[in-house]
């Protein structure tokens, strides 16, 4: 079921993706396609606007046309008397009817497979004259032109970037097309992943937390069979059951640490610390459970300049790395702790002697609920979270946290931390 929810989500991703990237690329080839056409047509239309402005106005009939445009002029019945002057157009342009209605319109006229632009005016000029000067006859006289530009080339180039477009449609349409499935695969890690974690996590938390209270229940229950024994007699049970209950309000404080740390509740409160001092103050308790169980303590603290961290956070950070290199440190071992400056960064080290962790279990420690041993028993305490804290607390102080086999047999933690300069 999970894998279809992801598959569709993973869809939807890509389909949205595909889509926006597809949207954005049509959107600007319209644009360019547009622009183009605008100012090719831009182009042509001036062309034929300083041509027909020369035309109306002119007092002597127009010589043979151009290499751009040629000017039909039109008598007052609507018949062309500039033809001798038209060359091998008059044939053509002849076909052409005069529409008074279109007067002073630019507009496209469609001769076979020939595509011409005019504008069709009314002449201003009362007295014009033929090619030899002499004045024309009253029939012959213009009243109207229509001056044109044959824009089949235009029309061609046109249609060509069009066409380049189109092309290029598909071909980044392709392109978007793997990009998105790639980039909807690269986002969807991260959200599987957080899945994956949220799965883990809730059915190793509903572990967790189901075995101290079934045991709580358990004892509980056991009492109300005996309801008329003494507290003395019934100590045992009573004393397990407030022992998982603090375990219960362990594992829920680190719950929800974690919770936090995830949804970046959790701010550090950084403020210069004497580290010397403040190392002493952790280890103080610890010197004597330690020699309680037959094992011994070894310190190196060489920090003589104040660093700039959050010292409720990192006194956390030490005492579950202290914690965990006492549970899982044999009698007659010894437990090291290091501190020191090391390019710009403190450097704080717990090795212990212990019984250590495998290299394929090396990656794994810091995962949350993870517990070196394979059954997952209790018997060292705890609830596989301390160590994703630990982890959490480093990354939030933008440092590094490892775990490296000590030469002399154990673990060594090794946590580094940026310290102003």
């Amino acid at each position: 079921m999970d894998k279809i929810v992801n598959r569709k989500q993973q869809i939807k991703l890509f389909l949205l993706e595909f889509f926006s990237f597809l949207i954005v690329f049509s959107i600007l080839g319209t644009i360019l396609f547009v622009f183009y056409q605008r100012n090719t047509y831009t182009s042509i239309d001036n062309t034929l606007s300083r041509r027909a402005t020369m035309s109306a106005n002119s007092t002597n009939m127009m010589g043979p046309p151009d290499f751009q445009t040629i000017t039909i002029y039109y008598n007052a019945k609507g018949k062309i008397v500039n033809s001798q002057n038209l060359s091998n157009m008059s044939s053509t342009v002849a076909k052409i009817k005069v529409n008074k209605s279109e007067l002073n319109k630019i507009y496209n006229i469609e001769l076979g497979s020939v595509t011409m632009r005019g504008v069709y005016l009314k002449v201003n000029s009362q007295m014009m004259v033929n090619r030899q000067g002499k004045t024309l006859k009253k029939n012959l006289q213009p009243k109207y032109a229509l001056v044109l530009k044959n824009i089949t080339p235009e029309i061609q180039s046109i249609n060509r970037f069009k066409n380049l477009l189109l092309a290029s449609l598909i071909v980044f349409g392709l392109i978007v097309f793997i990009i998105s499935y790639i980039i909807s695969r690269i986002n969807m890690k991260p959200v599987l992943k957080a899945w994956k974690q949220q799965e883990e996590f809730v059915d190793s938390a509903a572990h967790e937390i189901r075995t101290p209270l079934t045991i709580i229940q358990n004892k509980l229950e056991g009492l109300m069979t005996k309801p008329n024994d003494t507290i003395k007699n019934q100590v045992g049970a009573i004393i397990m059951s407030l022992s998982e209950i603090r375990r219960l309000n362990g594992l829920t404080s680190d719950m929800l640490t974690l919770a936090r740390a995830n949804s970046n509740v959790i701010t550090l409160d950084k403020a210069p610390v004497d580290f010397s001092s403040f190392m002493s103050e952790i280890l103080e308790p610890y010197k004597d459970l330690i020699k309680s169980e037959d094992k011994k303590l070894v310190t190196a603290i060489d920090v003589n300049k104040p660093v700039l961290v959050d010292a409720k956070r990192v006194h956390q950070l030490i005492v579950i790395l202290l914690d965990n290199a006492i549970k899982y440190t044999p009698k007659g071992a010894t437990i090291t702790v290091n501190s020191n400056i090391e390019n710009r960064n403190l450097k704080i080290q717990i090795c212990d002697t212990g019984i250590g962790i495998s290299d394929k279990n090396k990656k794994s420690v810091f995962k949350r609920f993870y517990r070196e041993e394979k059954s997952g028993n209790k018997q060292t305490g705890g609830n596989g979270l301390g160590l994703s804290i630990a982890e959490w607390i480093v990354r939030a102080h933008k440092g590094k946290i490892k775990v490296t086999d000590n030469p002399g047999g154990g673990t060594i933690f090794t946590v580094l931390l940026p310290v102003a300069k």
